[in-house]
Order: C-alpha cells, then structure tokens, then sequence
C-alpha cells in the first residue's frame, strides 16, 4: 500500500472519542536487597512520571498522529483528577470535554519499575454508577460534535463510564447520524455492544464472551464469527499478542501476524492499535494494509517504556535494508534462515520469473511481506524462464532481474534456481509461509502439501488481471 494514502486519511479524519480517562503514574527506582521484615525486595524510588492512560491514551495517539479529535470524559474531584487536567493543559491538548464528578474515584495505575522491569501495579479505582448529570453531560455534547467527526470511538475500560443506557443512546445518535461506532470491549456483559461497526477485544476477551477456546487461527475465527452472528456486529479484530491481529466479517477473513521485535512495554499498545484502526477502518484502503500499519505501530510502541503514543514520522519511517548481501546461494540462505529461525521469525517463500517488473509484482510482493517476518523471492534462472515461457524470454537476465528485486526494501533474500520448480529450494529452506498471486487453488501450489509436514501455510493473494509481464510485452 502507498503509505500516502494512510497519511491522507489521518489527515482528513475527525474522531469521536467517549471513554475512560485514568492517571498512568510511573515510579522508577532500584531493588538491590531483600527486607529483613519480610522475603520482598526493597524498591528504592528514584523518579516518576504521570501520562494520561485508558481512554486518555488513544486520544494522545491521536493528538500525535495528527488526527483531529474530540475527547468526552467524566474524572472525579480528586488529586488524580486534577493531575489529569494539568496533564492535559501541559501537553496543550484541545477539544476536550471533561466532567468532574464529586462522587467519582478518578482511576490510578501506579507501576513500579527496576531496571525497566516492572515489579508491581497497584490500582485505585471506585466504579460507581453514573450519575444522571453526568450522563447528560456526555449525551450533550456527543450531539454538538457527532455531525462533523467521521468516525465514533467508544474506549470502554469498564470503570463507570460507558454505561448500558449511555452506549445505548450513543449507538443510536451516531447510528441517526450514519457515523461508524468502533469499540474496544472490556464489559464483560457484551450486548450492550449490539449493532457497531465494529469491536476489538483481545484473545481472552474473546475466548471469555463465547465461552469457546481462542488459540489457533480457526478457534480465533469461530469466535469473532459466534460475536457477529450474536450482537449483530459488521466486524472482529480479534487482537492476538504476539501472532498479531485477525480481521472477521462475512465477507472475510485476514490473519495478520505481528513482526518479531523486543518488548519492553505492553501497557497502550491496544490504544495505539485502536487509534490506527479509527482513522482508516471506515475507508476504502484495504484491510490488509490497515492491518499492517496497526501491528507496526503497536510493535514500535511495546519497544518504548511505559503508556506511549506513535508518531506519523515513527509510523511512516521505511525499514532500514541493505542492497548488498540479499542475493544469496542456497548455502548462504540456509544459514541465514536458520539464524532467523533461532529467533523466531516467520519465514516467508514466494517464487517467479519476475522479468519485467511492475505494479502487480509490487502490490504481490508487498503484501507477501506484510504476512512474514522475512520474505524469500526465488527468480527462475534464465535457462528456467526460456523453458517455461519461450526462446525469446527473458527480456532481463538473472542478475539483472535479482539486483532490481534486491532494490525492493520488502525483499529480504533473492535466490535464483534452474530448476522447473522451486520444489527443492523449499524442502530445504522449509519456510513458515508460501505466497502465491492469481486465481490458482491452495493444493496447485508448488509446495503447500510439503509445508504442512512442518506446520506451514500457503496463501493465495489477490491477483491484479490488468497487469502482466506478456501484455506489457505485446503493447
């Protein structure tokens, strides 16, 4: 996907935000002996830090994104509160609507942290019932802002905000109003989520409201499936950890794995992911790609300390590569796949003769790499392509067409092979993922009844019929 089209949506979307503000309070220190009071370690406090949190969050990734936005949330009038309100003019936040409730608890999540390690959460939190004063209050000024947002974003933390009337009433404003309703669940009583757009709960949540395991790709599937059919949803993202994100309505299905990288920091990357999905759900620019950009904007923020937000030059910033060293012999490759391997990541395989490059090999090639942590392209040699296509192919020789692959920053190994097939290449290598473009079935892939004997997949991308290497020839 262009990633100008991801940034034209961020900057023409307006957002809604109803939900859960809380006070994330961070508390650094040491711990270098035990207590001769008790077997606990001794933390020595060095410094903190607040940050906003819960609904807080999404609306600062937002706010660091670029995307305009409006915030409505209800804090009590408390010490926690008034920390929210300082915070909030500190970072000069704008369109803001907040309710101070004398009866209500503001939420406070105070972690403690040695060696970027936290020990301890301690939580202070009262959920009370709403009070009716409140409840006009957000109802008010939802209706001020629904006409000119595109999208509603409903942050449900479940600690006395989103009611079951409240989201009722919100539901059918924004419904009144043809405004797409996207929630992140944490009710445990999921009807009062019926007829949204479309809802985020995570593998647990999923596995908790359906009653149903929620581990595998099947299991995962049936459950966002039972979630639909039930509550009258559009769609499922099922948010998955480490194997990433899966996308379900009746048209279709996506599993879309997270990239392997080092976590520091889980705490906000379901409000980051939320924020990505808000601002390009609703749009034409196709679920894949949304889904890319939401798992690469979660893996950037769980490699940063603490509740953290995601910038449009964070997101946008192209992986580093290097042209040298990316064609390889089978020696080379199988060693660098093993040393990938060591670290889990996902091996990626998909093969052609790719002899005059153009947009579908592009489109084809991008997308295999959004499923894989490292992506294979095996080329047919030049003895290869003439036996397949014809004495007059290729019109670029090997070299040539596997330096002009290696350019591609989502090509991450080049291998050419003579044979008819790549057949070899993949027993060997025993990728995690085959790719193929076009209308061919699943079993008519070389190598899919392999790649099962190791537990592989085979995908079948969506072909673009306009484009082809013969066409381009004959015109």
């Amino acid at each position: 996907m262009k990633s100008e089209q991801l940034k034209k949506e961020i900057n023409n979307t307006n957002v809604l935000l109803i939900g859960d503000v809380m006070l994330d309070k961070y508390v650094f220190g040491k711990v270098t002996r035990i207590s001769p009071e008790a077997p606990v370690p001794i933390f020595l406090s060095e410094h903190h830090k607040h940050v906003l949190g819960g609904a807080g969050n999404v609306f600062n990734n937002f706010f660091a994104l670029g995307v305009k936005s409006t915030f409505i949330t209800i804090i009590g009038k408390d010490e926690a509160g008034k920390e929210v309100k300082k915070l909030i003019r500190k970072n000069n936040l704008k369109n803001i609507f907040i309710y101070e409730d004398t009866k209500k608890i503001t939420t406070k999540k105070t972690r403690y942290l040695a060696n970027n390690q936290q020990i301890i959460r301690v939580d202070h939190e009262d959920k009370i019932i709403l009070s009716k004063n409140a409840k006009n209050f957000i109802i008010s000024n939802f209706k001020k802002n629904i006409s000119s947002c595109n999208v509603v974003v409903i942050s449900d933390y479940d600690k006395g905000v989103i009611t079951k009337p409240l989201i009722e009433t919100l539901i059918k404003i924004a419904r009144d109003f043809k405004k797409p309703v996207i929630v992140d669940p944490k009710n445990k009583n999921f009807a009062i989520y019926k007829d949204v757009y479309l809802v985020t709960p995570n593998q647990l949540e999923a596995s908790k409201i359906t009653g149903l395991d929620c581990h595998t790709n099947k299991e995962v599937e049936t459950c966002a499936n039972f979630i639909i059919d039930k509550y009258n949803i559009n769609n499922v993202i099922v948010t998955r950890g480490e194997k990433g994100l899966t996308f379900v309505n009746k048209k279709k299905i996506v599993h879309s794995p997270t990239r392997k990288i080092e976590v520091f920091d889980v705490s906000g990357a379901g409000d980051t992911v939320l924020a990505i999905l808000a601002t390009s759900i609703s749009s034409k620019i196709e679920i894949e790609d949304v889904l890319f950009y939401a798992n690469k904007a979660a893996g950037i923020v769980v490699g940063k300390i603490g509740t953290s937000t995601i910038t449009k030059k964070e997101l946008f910033k192209k992986d580093t590569f290097h042209k040298k060293n990316k064609i390889l012999n089978l020696k080379e490759l199988k060693k660098r796949v093993l040393e990938d391997k060591e670290k889990d990541l996902r091996i990626g395989f998909t093969n052609g003769c790719f002899d005059i490059l153009h947009y579908g090999h592009i489109s084809y090639l991008e997308k295999s790499r959004q499923l894989c942590d490292k992506l294979i392209v095996a080329i047919n040699s030049d003895r290869s392509v003439e036996k397949l296509k014809g004495k007059n192919r290729p019109i670029n020789n090997q070299l040539s067409r596997a330096k002009v692959l290696a350019a591609l920053h989502f090509c991450d190994y080049i291998i050419i092979f003579n044979e008819d097939t790549p057949l070899s290449l993949i027993n060997t290598l025993r990728p995690d993922l085959i790719t193929k473009g076009g209308d061919y079935k699943i079993k008519d892939v070389v190598g899919s009844k392999e790649l099962l004997k190791w537990g592989g997949e085979t995908k079948i991308l969506s072909y673009l019929k306009k484009f082809s290497t013969s066409k381009i020839i004959n015109k």
